[in-house]
């Protein structure tokens, strides 16, 4: 039997990993630490996760405990007394985050994903945890590109302050002493489920690029101006189903629990989706193929349209300009094709 804690459970991937811990072992026990707020207390909120992900809610499975938690104060506001120590393996999943990027939240951020960790790990110290699993992101690479390796890196800058924070983080991490072994896995960007490609509750990455472009069609009306930017139409990005990051999670975790390997683990799928091909299928999806172009060079002159456009896609900017390539030791090999690109694409915008 394994006792599983998680932060995070509210989230898209965090929500997809507790339906997926719920469906295995039934001798598993499991604690969903979250918070209420305006939407509902922690155990609605947890529903509506589970919900969005297609799974049953909380209510009906007596092996899932809700906890209401604020992940930023002491031991993320848990009294570890109440949480009952079992024979077997205690793992703590820390998926919690804030996924905001900008400068001027730089404050929050990072007391949500800094702050915010360094409490989920004594929470996991004084509860006596075998192995503490950070969820990150394979981009805390910042502005290297390239091939990246599964290790700490300390780049020379990042593209946002979300990035930022999660580099922090893993080394907040990888620095613990006196708890839990550490554990960080890092997955690249996130699509829906390869089961019916629906987006599941997923409102960023690939879903936030298709939104803003929805949202600047709206703006242009009747216009007649077009607009460039820059991306690299060659660059590919790695795109990885929600559900393959909770299977090779649950099984990376499973075999170091059995075998101790490796301290940091790509969640991530080869890059074979080109950013023109994918930008291609967009604009004439949207019919925007006529008013917004990509040029491989920093535009001299733009309008006040374009830089209006620029700064609409600021987050994405840089994973359209400069390939990584994420080294991944775990097993299986992982990809998504262009292809099926386009089928998390038309799926979303069916919704």
């Amino acid at each position: 039997m394994t006792q599983h804690i998680l932060t995070g459970g509210t989230g898209f991937v965090g929500s997809h990993l507790l339906a997926d811990l719920l469906a295995g072992d039934p001798a598993d026990t499991v604690r969903a630490l979250a918070r209420g707020n305006a939407e509902g207390s922690a155990a609605e909120r947890i529903d509506a996760a589970l919900a969005a992900a297609g799974a049953s809610p909380a209510a009906s499975d007596p092996r899932l405990t809700v906890v209401e938690s604020e992940l930023t104060a002491p031991l993320c506001g848990v009294d570890p007394a109440t949480v009952a120590r079992g024979d077997g393996p205690l793992v703590f999943w820390h998926l919690a985050a804030s996924l905001q990027w900008r400068k001027g939240q730089r404050e929050q951020i990072f007391r949500t994903n800094v702050e915010g960790t360094k409490q989920a790990l004594e929470l996991a110290a004084s509860l006596g945890a075998d192995l503490f699993v950070y969820v990150s992101t394979a981009y805390t690479c910042g502005a290297l590109h390239g091939d990246i390796a599964e290790e700490l890196h300390r780049p020379p800058a990042f593209s946002n302050v979300y990035e930022e924070s999660k580099c922090a983080a893993e080394h907040v991490v990888a620095g613990a002493e006196g708890g839990p072994r550490t554990l960080i896995l890092r997955p690249s960007v996130i699509v829906g489920s390869s089961v019916d490609f629906r987006p599941s509750g997923s409102y960023s990455g690939l879903y936030g690029y298709l939104s803003e472009l929805r949202k600047f069609k709206e703006m242009l009306g009747d216009s007649e101006e077009s607009v460039r930017y820059t991306a690299d139409r060659a660059a590919r990005i790695s795109f990885i189903p929600v559900d393959h990051v909770v299977a090779d999670a649950r099984a990376v975790v499973n075999a170091e629990l059995a075998q101790p390997s490796r301290d940091i683990y790509h969640l991530t799928g080869r890059s074979e989706s080109a950013v023109g091909d994918m930008t291609d299928y967009l604009l004439k999806l949207l019919a925007l193929q006529d008013r917004l172009c990509i040029t491989s060079e920093e535009i001299p002159d733009p309008t006040m349209l374009e830089k209006f456009f620029a700064k609409r896609i600021e987050f994405f900017a840089d994973y359209m300009r400069r390939e990584k390539r994420f080294v991944r030791t775990a097993a299986p090999d992982r990809a998504v094709h262009i292809h099926e690109i386009t089928k998390y694409i038309d799926a979303e915008n069916r919704l």
